[in-house]
């Protein structure tokens, strides 16, 4: 059974807009074409339609929930990154874990391809949007991004967090 710890700091990075405009454009546009094609007054009763309809606006609510955004939380175990609210892509990283860690400015696409959860063995990102992350250096030699709107707080949170753990 995982420890738990008291949660000290919080983080959410959504999506960019872009990509919001992209998922509900492309979904509801899929469930307002069921709507549209449908000719006389008779046929809004076929459930069928409407149930397709519905169930594509509720996969679109459970794409943004599982996975829209970042969420970092700082305790005083550790840091966990994962992907929406939902937390079905996460990751624990233990204070012990970290060398060092630097607030960096960065290039997702052409470092990573992209955001969201990428990189290889020795050097992952956990990022939603921007160019911004906090860089945590493993003991290890790995390197793993956590991508964030505000770099300097979260790092510095995560430092008080390390401070307080090691005391």
């Amino acid at each position: 059974m995982e420890q738990r710890y008291r949660e000290l700091y919080r983080e959410m990075t959504p999506w960019s807009a872009w990509v919001y405009l992209l998922l509900w454009g492309a979904l509801g546009g899929s469930a307002l074409s069921f709507f549209l094609g449908m000719g006389d007054a008779s046929e809004w009763a076929e459930p069928g339609r409407l149930l397709a309809a519905l169930g594509i606006l509720i996969l679109g609510g459970l794409i943004q929930l599982l996975f829209g955004g970042l969420t970092v939380v700082v305790d005083q175990g550790g840091i966990t990154a994962g992907l929406g609210r939902g937390w079905v892509l996460k990751t624990r990283i233990s204070f012990a874990e970290v060398e060092s860690l630097e607030s960096v400015t960065y290039s997702p696409i052409r470092e990573f391809g992209g955001w969201g959860l990428r990189g290889g063995r020795n050097k992952r990102a956990w990022t939603a949007r921007g160019n911004e992350a906090v860089v945590l250096h493993m003991k290890d030699g790995r390197r793993i991004y956590l991508g964030s709107d505000q770099p300097a707080r979260l790092e510095g949170r995560i430092r008080n967090a390390m401070a307080t753990a090691s005391a």
